[in-house]
């Protein structure tokens, strides 16, 4: 009762400009929550797009820190990608809780389904036409000859967690395609500090799908929406405060700065 009580408190309050002031305010934890002045992210933009399926729905609103990541990041891909865009699934709804239908989470917009970078059965990039179910080692179990562009999809998430728009708590992510993403970043000579990153972020979730046909990226509380009654769930070492994540992926992108770890893309694009 208490928790309904503080909600529709919330609820009236920023109905009356009190609680928001024009900014997005994401309230309650990912799987029971709502969205206050959501951003809506555009069905296309620069690195980026999305399909009819989800243009349908409309769950395209998230928190703006969530949606400046989206953009920041598809913007920075489309530098290193430059034939196929990053194609953007589900985010929430206008108010939150847009996800019901199709989610258990996606309710406080601050999760975002991404499609795996992909490559067709010639071995060309191939831009996602939809969610294609992949095995063990990357291949579409659809008899379609798609697979898992595996080095784009690493740049992807290695993108993700070291982005300054918001940063990523959690990339739900079938196990073995984890493993595929981490091996090939050690085959490459990534820095360890941007390995164990990006090895701590990815997670496949046991209460869910096991995301074997997307990755689903959440991001952190905001410090202003934690004061608001946002809530971040997960172990207490995925969850630091505000200060100490920023200082770690200052740290990863230090590295990343040094330039020891240029790689030559040619052959990956």
């Amino acid at each position: 009762m208490r928790h309904v009580a503080a909600v529709l408190l919330l609820a009236g309050c920023a109905e009356l400009g009190v609680v928001s002031d024009g900014t997005s305010v994401s309230v309650g934890r990912a799987s029971r929550g709502f969205l206050i002045d959501g951003a809506r992210l555009p069905d296309h933009g620069e690195g980026f797009t999305t399909r009819d399926v989800w243009i349908r729905r409309n769950n395209r609103y998230g928190t703006d820190e969530a949606i400046d990541l989206v953009i920041g990041v598809a913007r920075r891909m489309s530098s290193k990608v430059t034939d196929v865009k990053l194609v953007v699934g589900d985010i929430s709804g206008a108010g939150g809780g847009g996800g019901n239908d199709f989610h258990r989470s996606h309710q406080s917009g601050r999760d975002i389904d991404l499609v795996y970078y992909m490559r067709g059965a010639d071995g060309k990039p191939f831009e996602p036409d939809a969610m294609h179910v992949f095995d063990s080692h990357g291949k579409a179990k659809d008899g379609s000859g798609l697979s898992i562009d595996v080095h784009r999809t690493w740049l992807l998430v290695k993108e993700l967690v070291t982005a300054r728009e918001a940063p990523v708590q959690y990339i739900f992510m079938y196990e073995p395609i984890a493993k595929l993403l981490v091996d090939h970043a050690h085959d490459i000579n990534e820095p360890d500090a941007i390995i164990d990153r990006v090895r701590r972020t990815l997670h496949q979730p046991g209460d869910s799908a096991r995301h074997d046909d997307h990755l689903h990226v959440r991001v952190y509380c905001s410090a202003a929406d934690k004061r608001l009654g946002c809530v971040d769930m997960g172990p207490l070492d995925l969850e630091p405060d505000e200060a100490t994540t920023r200082a770690e992926l200052d740290d990863v992108r230090r590295v990343l700065q040094a330039g020891t770890h240029r790689i030559d893309l040619g052959r990956w694009r």
